[in-house]
């Protein structure tokens, strides 16, 4: 785990709220010179507070779900903007007691002493078509589970999945309807097939603005993930907008960790004690991977021939995740020197 580096000589903790944020500001040896609570997240009061420090001034939150406004803040009044990592963070501030005074002080210490683990802040520009991606892969899980509940529904009365499901929606609802002679059942079945159009229609709307929001982003790199595969116009833009730049990960480990392909390890006066920390990282850039994995061993008959050595020795569900790691490994050197995939180098590696 890396640590912030802090370089100025006040630092700030801020335990940030949807309606009120308490912050502490310290100086290099720990002493209190702000420690108070500002109700509504007045930015403009805050910055009163802390205009004598203002001039060299460091500050960290959590990365919870409600930082964009305080980093863009930040920002633009030319204060230095950390965002700590909040899983990690909360193995290091640990302690009896809890509240927002006690977290802004310990977060003013630990920022202080170089004990953050900084998350990775994700430019204001970038922002709005990364959390459209999001909301599509939403819609689209939300829409698999309807489609799921379909065909569950339909073994449950006895009966085949109705063929369709990948094609005409108004043909697969027909098949369904056919199957069912109680008219709740067949109520049901169209009320669900409501929905997965209505998904269908949403899913394609922003399919077409994000391709559109694209050309100004990665024209280039889109090029480049494009060539393996398994990966897709939609799915290598989830990739790069997940990832922003690779140019953030020193090493592919660095980036294989930050994609939940690889696991922590436990262990103690030499003795191997487990795994751990299979959530930490990106859940979106993990499913991206799998995904690809389980295309591209369908598409390429190289790819699918490695695979079934790695079934043969591993099983299914460790050679998927192996394989999408590897693909991921592809993609971190592919981006960081401009070059297409080789399939050749892919399936050449050891099992």
């Amino acid at each position: 785990m890396d640590y912030y580096k802090t370089q100025t000589e006040f630092n700030c903790g801020i335990d940030l709220h949807t309606n009120q944020m308490y912050v502490c500001v310290m100086d290099p040896a720990g002493e209190k010179l702000v420690h108070s609570n500002i109700r509504h997240n007045d930015f403009g009061y805050f910055l009163n507070r802390v205009d004598p420090y203002r001039h060299d001034l460091t500050v960290v939150c959590e990365s919870t779900c409600n930082w964009y406004w305080l980093a863009d803040a930040c920002f633009e009044a030319d204060i230095e903007f950390v965002l700590a990592h909040a899983l990690y963070l909360k193995h290091i501030h640990g302690g009896k007691n809890k509240n927002d005074r006690i977290d802004s002080k310990k977060l003013a210490h630990l920022l202080r002493t170089n004990l953050i683990p900084p998350a990775y802040a994700h430019p204001a520009a970038r922002r709005p078509a990364r959390g459209l991606f999001r909301q599509r892969m939403r819609f689209v899980w939300d829409r698999s589970t309807l489609m799921a509940q379909l065909g569950m529904n339909q073994y449950a009365e006895g009966f085949e999945p109705a063929p369709g499901r990948g094609g005409n929606r108004d043909q697969w609802e027909e098949n369904i309807l056919e199957q069912y002679t109680n008219p709740i059942h067949q109520f049901s079945a169209r009320m669900s097939m409501e929905m997965i159009r209505a998904y269908d229609k949403q899913i394609g709307m922003i399919e077409k603005r994000l391709e559109t929001e694209s050309r100004k982003d990665y024209a280039t790199e889109l090029a480049v993930v494009k060539t393996v595969p398994g990966i897709g116009q939609i799915l290598a833009l989830t990739i790069l907008y997940e990832i922003d730049t690779i140019d953030r990960f020193p090493t592919v480990k660095d980036f294989l960790s930050y994609c939940r392909l690889v696991k922590g390890s436990v262990s103690s006066a030499g003795k191997f004690k487990g795994l751990k920390g299979s959530k930490m990282g990106n859940a979106y850039l993990r499913w991206a991977f799998g995904h690809a994995a389980v295309t591209a061993k369908r598409r390429n008959p190289l790819i699918g021939a490695y695979a079934e050595r790695l079934t043969a020795k591993h099983g299914k569900f460790k050679a998927n995740a192996i394989l999408g790691a590897k693909i991921a490994r592809a993609v971190y050197f592919m981006l960081e020197r401009s070059t297409v995939f080789d399939v050749d180098k892919l399936v050449s590696a050891k099992i």
